[in-house]
């Protein structure tokens, strides 16, 4: 098997154990492409991204591009002559840049694609209530998450999973995916399918919107929404006109309420009630504050039973 040269494409924590597991394979990274330096954090201090950092501690060569067409980017990854192009969580790659590798550009995906393609696959899993997802690598097109499919794996999920914990398993055993799909590449013995589109269904960016708890809903489907969104963005409703973080609660049965009540204080939780059962609330970020379990919430306010939550 010959080594490739390899430019490594991604962003976020969820691809820093792909660019860890690429360093230690027989394979040369030569360089990695991640997003510019920008204001992150509460503090909104500017820091590069977890890639950026990671690859700095190998001292690779780094790019930054603001616009993958401009011409200058296009002539930077054209000089390396790249025999892949290796992308974990990056962003939409155009045909440009697509046409420049001479094996092509393989992506890792955290589900069984064709099923929820898009920008937030983990968090609609979760938020759809599925007990189980898988892990893809695939050959990119010019089309979002449609190309053929080259290995796959299944993840399963457990009952306490959040995003979280979710993401880390899924970065994790990518990392050792996209190896053996990137070994498989250098001895010509990958084998690509091509994706069934009537079988796809789609995860998009999360939005403010699908943050926000209805609680005339079940109380399962509020669980769900609330691991599919913590620790970030995070679940919210509302109290008291003030904004309400919620990043953890579990099922809980009870009489007929109005949903969205409070209806049982503990020392350390609260139940409310949704459109069917209610959930037991643990952890939460209460407006302008940070986040906290319930009983320390609880400690500093007055909260009653029949107080409303949400709208």
């Amino acid at each position: 098997m010959n080594p490739l040269r390899i430019v490594f494409m991604g962003n976020p924590d969820f691809a820093v154990p792909s660019l860890n597991e690429i360093m230690v394979s027989n394979h040369e990274v030569v360089a990695v492409v991640t997003s510019p330096d920008k204001p992150r954090g509460r503090g909104k201090s500017v820091s590069p991204t977890m890639v950026a950092q990671r690859a700095s501690d190998y001292a690779l060569p780094l790019i930054q591009p603001s616009l993958l067409k401009d011409d200058f980017f296009i002539s930077q990854l054209q000089e390396l002559k790249a025999d892949l192009f290796s992308v974990v969580a990056f962003r939409l790659l155009p045909s440009v840049v697509l046409q420049i590798p001479k094996i092509g550009s393989v992506n890792l995906h955290p589900s069984m694609l064709p099923q929820y393609r898009g920008a937030a696959p983990l968090q609609w899993t979760l938020m759809n209530g599925d007990v189980k997802t898988g892990i893809t690598t695939f050959l990119l097109s010019p089309a979002m998450d449609s190309g053929d499919i080259l290995m796959t794996r299944p993840l399963g999920i457990f009952p306490e999973d959040d995003s979280g914990s979710l993401s880390l398993r899924a970065s994790q055993l990518g990392a050792h995916l996209l190896a053996e799909t990137i070994d498989s590449l250098a001895r010509g013995t990958a084998s690509p399918k091509p994706q069934d589109d009537s079988n796809a269904s789609r995860a998009p960016k999360i939005t403010s919107e699908d943050c926000e708890i209805d609680w005339t809903k079940s109380a399962a489907s509020v669980r769900n929404q609330v691991r599919a969104l913590s620790p970030t963005p995070g679940a919210y409703t509302s109290l008291a006109g003030r904004r309400l973080k919620i990043y953890r609660c579990e099922l809980s049965l009870a009489a007929e309420e109005t949903s969205g009540e409070v209806i049982s204080l503990k020392k350390t939780s609260f139940t409310v009630r949704c459109g069917s059962g209610s959930v037991v609330i643990q952890e939460l970020q209460p407006e302008g504050k940070r986040r906290m379990t319930s009983g320390e919430f609880l400690a500093g306010t007055q909260l009653r039973v029949g107080d409303r939550l949400g709208k």
